[in-house]
């Protein structure tokens, strides 16, 4: 999806909590456990990021599904050759990455650039008290937004990422309590996408 078209739509949406699973459900794709692999990239010298990455394994572990967890830092991500190595998956590997707004359109664009393609995005705008989401899908025609505090957070967001894969969301209770993850102020952006 075009960044200027999804900022765009950003601006309405319509609740997490008043769709259901399979309104969510953008794809009809199933990479359940023994299948593909999915690559799930956290900026790693960014803890907003680590925290977020790490629950939403937890919620992709809850619906039987491979993950591989990787944690490059910023110079990383704005490097080409570490680019190319963090793409380095077969074609058709979903890949999620969860990082800085700037990360993002770098890792995305080079992404892009060597076949992969969009399949879900979403922003998270963090402050000591609560957490703003806003996503967005390919194949959904509004953008999905909502405002919170705490674990649940994360937790919604695992979900929307695993209805954009096309997989059934866990039950709440399957996700072990774990630290909120909008601790400080700032920005996160992540993204789905097939390689």
């Amino acid at each position: 999806m075009d960044r200027r078209e999804f900022f765009r739509r950003a601006g309405g949406g319509a609740s997490l909590a008043a769709l259901s699973t399979s309104a969510l459900s953008f794809q009809n794709v199933n990479f359940a456990a023994g299948r593909t692999q999915l690559i799930l990239l956290g900026q790693g010298d960014l803890p907003a990021a680590v925290a977020l990455a790490r629950r939403v394994e937890e919620a992709f572990h809850g619906a039987g599904l491979r993950t591989a967890v990787l944690l490059p830092g910023r110079s990383e991500l704005r490097r080409i050759d570490s680019l190319d190595a963090l793409l380095d998956h077969p074609p058709g590997t979903p890949l999620l990455g969860i990082m800085d707004d700037a990360a993002a359109v770098i890792f995305q664009a080079v992404a892009g650039s060597r076949g992969a393609h969009s399949l879900a995005s979403a922003h998270h705008r963090s402050s000591s008290s609560a957490t703003r989401h806003c996503c967005s899908a390919a194949g959904y025609p509004q953008p999905i937004t909502w405002n919170g505090a705490g674990d649940d957070q994360a937790q919604h967001v695992g979900q929307f990422y695993l209805a954009a894969l096309g997989e059934r969301t866990a039950p709440p209770a399957s996700i072990r309590p774990a630290a909120a993850i909008t601790a400080a102020e700032g920005a996160l952006a992540s993204f789905l996408i097939r390689l």
